[in-house]
C-alpha cells in the first residue's frame, strides 16, 4: 500500500512538472504576441517581463525585500500595508493551464480566477504560509471558502466583514471598525505599531501614484494608449517594488506624449469580471471586432485606482476614518446590495468619452456578477446604451463563436 501511495505521489509530482511547462509557456506566449503588435513601445518592455514571469510568492519577497500580505478583492487600504513595511500584493491569476493543475479536486462551476489561483498553488508553491498575512474581505462566496478548499490554516487568515450596504451610516462605521481591526490585526502580525507620520508618508506615496495613473487614463480615453495596454500596466501592480513600479510608469507617459490618439470609430467601455494576465483573450477578441475598450470598471483594471484621500485630521486615527471612507465609497463590488453608482459610473463614462456600447465580461462560476448583470443590462438598455453580455471561460475555444457576436454587436453601433 505504502509503495502504491509513493508511486501515486511520484506520477503527481511528475504531472505537476509538465503543467508548470506548459503554464511557463503560456505566459511566454501571451507576452511574445504583445511584442508582435504594431504599437509596442519599449516602455512597455519592463511591465511585460513582470507579467510573463508567473507569480511567485518567494520571488516577489526577494525582489521587494520585504514581507508580503496577499489580498483578495479591494477593499483593505493599501497604503496601512506600506506604512507597516508590509508590501501588499492581490492574490489572482489568469492562467488556463494552472487551472487544469487543480481542477480534478475542485468544484465545476467555481470562479475560473480562483480556480487558476489555487492551481498557481500547487505548481508555484504560494501557499499562504509564504505570506505574512492574507486578507480576506468577504465578497463573494468563492472567495469566503476558497482557504477552506485549499486546506489552509484559518487562524492565519485576517477576515474583513463586508457590509453589504454600503451608503448608509451603519454600513460605514461597521467598514470603519473593520480598518481599525485590521491594524490591530497587522500590528499583532508585524510586532511594529502604525504611527501617524508613517501612514501620511504612505498616504502621500499613493496619492503621487494615483495621479500618475490618472494621466495615463486621460491617454487610454483619448484612444493614445490602447486599453490592452492599460490592463497590462494595472495587472502588473504591486509586483516589484512601488518605487520602481511608479518610475516605470512615468517612462511611459513620456514615451506616449507626442504620439497622436489612435484613430477608432467604436469606443467600448468594458463592464463585469475581472481580466487578469496571461488570459487577455476578450480584449484581443474586442480589437479583432473593430471596437477599443477605452474605459472599464473592472476590479484587475481601473478599480485598482480609488484615487486620491481627501482629509482633514492628519492624526493617526483620522487618516484611518479617511481611508476607511475613501476605500469604501469607491468600491463598487457586485455584492453590495445598494449599488447603483456602478451604472452611473457606466453613464458618467459615456457623457464624457467617446463610448459607444457596453460589453459586459462574464466568468462562468462569478455568480454577483452573473446576478447584477441582468440591472446592469436594464438600465442601459432604457437609456438607450447598446450592450451585450458574454459569458466565457479561460479556455479559447469558444474564441470563433465570441468574435462573431462581437462583430454583430459592432455593426449595431454605426
Amino acid at each position: 500500500m505504502a509503495e502504491t501511495l509513493l508511486a501515486s505521489d511520484e506520477r503527481a509530482r511528475r504531472r505537476l512538472a509538465r503543467m508548470k511547462g506548459k503554464a511557463a509557456g503560456e505566459y511566454g506566449q501571451a507576452a511574445a504576441r504583445l511584442r508582435e503588435r504594431a504599437d509596442f513601445v519599449d516602455a512597455y518592455d519592463y511591465f511585460l517581463r513582470l507579467a510573463e514571469e508567473p507569480f511567485s510568492a518567494a520571488a516577489l519577497r526577494e525582489r521587494v525585500d520585504a514581507p508580503l500580505a496577499g489580498l483578495f478583492c479591494l477593499q483593505a487600504p493599501l497604503e496601512i500595508f506600506l506604512a507597516l513595511g508590509l508590501h501588499p500584493v492581490r492574490l489572482c491569476a489568469g492562467s488556463q493551464i494552472a487551472q487544469q493543475a487543480a481542477a480534478a479536486s475542485l468544484p465545476v462551476l467555481m470562479c475560473p480566477m480562483l480556480k487558476s489561483f489555487v492551481g498557481h498553488t500547487l505548481l508555484y508553491e504560494n501557499a499562504f504560509r509564504t505570506f505574512q498575512t492574507v486578507v480576506l474581505p468577504t465578497t463573494c462566496d468563492w472567495v469566503v471558502k476558497i482557504p477552506e478548499i485549499m486546506g489552509e490554516d484559518l487562524s492565519a487568515l485576517h477576515y474583513m466583514e463586508l457590509p453589504h450596504y454600503k451608503d448608509t451610516e451603519k454600513a460605514r462605521t461597521v467598514w470603519c471598525d473593520e480598518v481599525f481591526s485590521l491594524v490591530a490585526a497587522l500590528e499583532e502580525k508585524t510586532g511594529r505599531k502604525l504611527t501617524a507620520s508613517a501612514l501620511r508618508g504612505a498616504v502621500a506615496t499613493m496619492m503621487e501614484t494615483w495621479a500618475l495613473w490618472g494621466a495615463l487614463l486621460d491617454l487610454r480615453r483619448s484612444g493614445v494608449l490602447p486599453g490592452i495596454w492599460y490592463l497590462l500596466l494595472a495587472n502588473t501592480f504591486m509586483l516589484d517594488r512601488l518605487d520602481v513600479w511608479v518610475e516605470n510608469l512615468r517612462r511611459v507617459l513620456n514615451a506616449l506624449a507626442d504620439r497622436p490618439a489612435a484613430p477608432f470609430s467604436a469606443g467600448i467601455f468594458m463592464a463585469g469580471s475581472p481580466i487578469v494576465f496571461p488570459n487577455f483573450k476578450m480584449l484581443e477578441i474586442i480589437e479583432q471586432a473593430g471596437m477599443a475598450p477605452i474605459a472599464d470598471d473592472l476590479c484587475t483594471s481601473e478599480r485598482i485606482f480609488p484615487g486620491g484621500v481627501a482629509f482633514g485630521d492628519t492624526s493617526r486615527d483620522g487618516l484611518l476614518r479617511a481611508l476607511a471612507e475613501r476605500y469604501h465609497t469607491a468600491c463598487i463590488c457586485p455584492t453590495f446590495i445598494d449599488n447603483d453608482r456602478r451604472v452611473n459610473n457606466i453613464f458618467l463614462a459615456a457623457e464624457t468619452s467617446p463610448i459607444r456600447g457596453v460589453i459586459y465580461h462574464l466568468l462562468k462560476g462569478c455568480h454577483p456578477y452573473d446576478i447584477e448583470a441582468i440591472t446592469v443590462e436594464r438600465q442601459l438598455r432604457e437609456s438607450g446604451l447598446k450592450f451585450i453580455k458574454i459569458e466565457t471561460d479561460y479556455g479559447r475555444e469558444d474564441s470563433q463563436n465570441i468574435a462573431t457576436r462581437l462583430e454583430a454587436f459592432r455593426q449595431t453601433l454605426s
